[in-house]
């Protein structure tokens, strides 16, 4: 029996991953894994103009989190 891990799956509702690329779910921006930097959204995107997003460094931590949590 599989655990839902809520903070991934709100995390999976914005972004998706394409093989090393993060892309946006809204606009399909996409971004690399290694990119530290914040996410640039298409212009019009409704997430476009938010506070600063970094994707790759809220996914290490939900992971890492996890981890720690024995969920994984």
């Amino acid at each position: 029996m599989s655990v839902t891990y809520l903070p991934l799956e709100a995390w999976n509702k914005h972004w998706t991953l394409d093989g090393s690329l993060v892309r946006c779910r809204l606009c399909g921006s996409v971004q690399d894994l290694t990119d530290a930097g914040a996410f640039r959204h298409a212009l019009g995107c409704k997430a476009w103009g938010l506070q600063a997003q970094y994707p790759s460094g809220e996914l290490a931590a939900l992971l890492q989190q996890k981890i720690q949590a024995g969920l994984f």
